[in-house]
């Protein structure tokens, strides 16, 4: 994570050192998330990607809580571009339910990632998830906070409603594809 008004490098980095960073750790990165995606595809029918960050808070130290002037998480799908409305509606849900604050596709639609592997007509469905660093975090000292457990916990929670969400997709597939 780089801080605001603190540069990452302590120098420019010549043209040279950006391709190679891109050549050794971009593209190879994006290769194996494409192949896994692609395999994925294969042999389900259906992918259901999920791309998970961590956003800055907004809020002011006097409103840590949930549900502050800003959300708890923001759900990107490119103004439903990358994936099927069923599925950002569902996160959104999931996570409202557990009671979080959740706007979609608001200042963090999703880039590169969900804009390269989601493409809902050939069933390949890519979300972005950004959770609000105030949940889990002290972001001057960078350590956890007391939250975090409980943030670690709901996320779990989520993930299991996530494997439910597909498994039953899958179900009815096979039903469909059988009759």
């Amino acid at each position: 994570m780089a801080r605001t008004g603190v540069p990452i490098y302590d120098r420019k980095l010549s043209v040279d050192e950006i391709r190679t960073r891109l050549d050794r750790c971009h593209a190879p990165y994006h290769d194996v998330l494409d192949d896994a995606c692609a395999r994925a595809h294969q042999r389900f029918g259906i992918v259901w990607h999920v791309n998970c960050h961590s956003m800055p808070s907004q809020r002011s130290a006097k409103s840590s809580k949930k549900g502050g002037h800003c959300a708890d998480f923001v759900l990107g799908d490119r103004d439903g571009t990358t994936c099927e409305p069923e599925f950002t509606d569902f996160v959104a849900r999931e996570l409202r339910g557990r009671g979080y604050t959740v706007r979609i596709n608001e200042v963090y639609k999703g880039v590169e990632i969900v804009k390269r592997q989601g493409r809902p007509a050939l069933r390949r469905h890519s979300l972005q998830i950004e959770v609000d660093r105030a949940l889990y975090m002290n972001q001057k000292t960078l350590e956890k906070s007391p939250a975090f457990d409980q943030l670690r916990a709901d996320i779990t929670r989520l993930i299991e409603a996530l494997k439910s969400f597909a498994s039953a997709r899958l179900e009815e597939r096979r039903a469909q594809i059988s009759v």
